[in-house]
């Protein structure tokens, strides 16, 4: 995957780029966010307490923002990647938005996300996976997981 968006018709020379891991196809990422939308708690493989809480890097966060100076918001998406085991694992996708400072009933719908954002092009999209999901990324002293 050519990750360039500026200009991915570019020739490239010498090995190929190792893919970014923490970022996943727009395709992909709307199948996880269907998936939790469809999910069925009764067929389910997932319990709530295996999705109680997702740890985030500061320097992913940091990142995430350095990819667009436009950017006021992140919007996160709930995701289910289902695995080859018939299991569900939990993902916290991350995208940059724009939108009102100031949100009310009339603005809420402006903001608006920006998957990918160049102002030339919007090919190679994709959204950003640098969620750790706890379990088993859990603070085992923290009131909060008690």
């Amino acid at each position: 995957m050519n990750l360039d968006v500026k200009n991915s018709n570019a020739p490239v020379s010498g090995p190929a780029p190792t893919p970014d891991p923490y970022k996943i196809p727009l395709s992909t990422a709307k199948e996880w966010i269907n998936n939790w939308l469809d999910f069925d708690l009764q067929k389910a493989k997932i319990q709530p307490s295996e999705m109680k809480a997702f740890a985030i890097r500061r320097q992913d966060l940091q990142d995430l923002w350095s990819l667009s100076e436009d950017a006021n918001w992140v919007r996160m998406y709930i995701g289910l990647e289902l695995l080859d085991t018939g299991v569900y694992q939990p993902h916290l996708l991350m995208v940059n938005a724009i939108g009102p400072e100031n949100v009310s009933a009339i603005t809420r719908l402006k903001i608006k996300d920006l998957i990918n954002y160049d102002p030339d092009t919007l090919q190679d999209q994709y959204v950003n996976d640098f969620s750790k999901v706890c379990p088993p990324f859990c603070d085992p002293d923290s009131d909060l997981n008690s």
